[in-house]
């Protein structure tokens, strides 16, 4: 999969330029899955010019939107695309797109599944699995304290540690995160360390986040 795997990197805040999250291209047969859309100039213009520079014709490009924070997300109204699938709440924030509230799936080259996954970091998350290649965005993180410490919510992590370890793939790419790919295994023994330090009657994990 990887030789028709494209990827625009995130980016930190500048005085240029906001915050920009990872932003992921699958040439399938038909289409472009597209996974984010970033903040950046720079992200609108390799989506823009997937086409152009990548396979010089003219396909679909079928965009997904993990969450509806604005380094994720910020660029959709300046973009032409053919289906746009977002979950519920980011929904709420656009008004565009198909709500995607369980496992879709499409065929093209590949096996490609759009799904819910539960998430402290940000409500209605979603992930692309292409293959046994899962893109998470930041499903895996901690909820941003913001001047205080990110924190997970014991019910939530709990069930995504059971969701992901449910899912049938190897790998899996996460925003912010380079353009490297992470074992399955390596990211669920982080998280169930993470959850293995709950406190009775505490609905709230604090984390130091390295992110």
């Amino acid at each position: 999969m990887d030789f028709r795997l494209r990827h625009f990197a995130a980016s930190y805040a500048n005085r240029n330029s906001p915050l920009s999250a990872d932003v992921y291209a699958f040439l399938g047969n038909s289409a472009w899955w597209i996974f984010d859309v970033g903040a950046s100039d720079g992200a609108k213009n390799f989506i823009e010019n997937l086409d152009e520079n990548f396979c010089g014709i003219k396909l679909q490009k079928n965009i997904i939107i993990s969450h509806f924070h604005q380094d994720h997300c910020a660029n959709l109204p300046r973009l032409h695309y053919d289906n746009l699938f977002v979950s519920k709440e980011t929904w709420k924030h656009f008004h565009l797109g198909t709500s995607i509230e369980a496992s879709v799936e499409f065929d093209d080259g590949e096996k490609i599944r759009i799904l819910p996954i539960p998430s402290s970091h940000a409500k209605g998350s979603l992930l692309l699995c292409i293959g046994r290649n899962a893109f998470l965005g930041d499903a895996t993180y901690p909820a941003v304290g913001h001047g205080t410490p990110d924190r997970y919510n014991v019910q939530l992590l709990e069930a995504q540690i059971r969701f992901l370890n449910a899912l049938d793939v190897d790998f899996f790419w996460m925003s912010h995160k380079r353009f490297v790919p992470r074992e399955k295994n390596s990211v669920l023994q982080f998280l169930e360390s993470v959850y293995a330090t709950r406190q009775p009657n505490e609905n709230w994990i604090a984390v130091n986040s390295d992110r």
